[in-house]
């Protein structure tokens, strides 16, 4: 396992959760408003295995798929983490915007 890849990857999963933890509070504000009414963030084939309208239970799903690549080294998990990555940024990045 290549010490910057899993560095990397430490740094990208606290970036989303910090925006995350902002988002899903805009997402609380929104659906008091009834502005947010999906029942999920992500379509059933985006790759994760949850679904949920909030982001915290995505994150959660990144870290564990990290600790499990940590474990395994597994290439697989490793593409996996690093699509579910770029999924979560470009969605926080469009909330961000809007």
């Amino acid at each position: 396992m290549s010490e910057a890849v899993h560095k990397q990857l430490i740094d990208n999963i606290s970036i989303i959760l910090k925006k995350s933890l902002a988002a899903d509070a805009t997402l609380t504000t929104l659906r008091e408003a009834k502005q947010a009414g999906f029942a999920a963030i992500f379509t059933p084939d985006a790759g994760f295995k949850c679904s949920a309208n909030t982001f915290q239970p995505y994150v959660e799903e990144v870290a564990n798929d990290l600790v499990y690549w940590q474990k395994t080294s597994d290439q697989q998990a490793l593409i996996d983490i690093v699509k579910k990555i770029e999924q979560l940024f470009m969605v926080l990045a469009k909330l961000e915007q809007s």
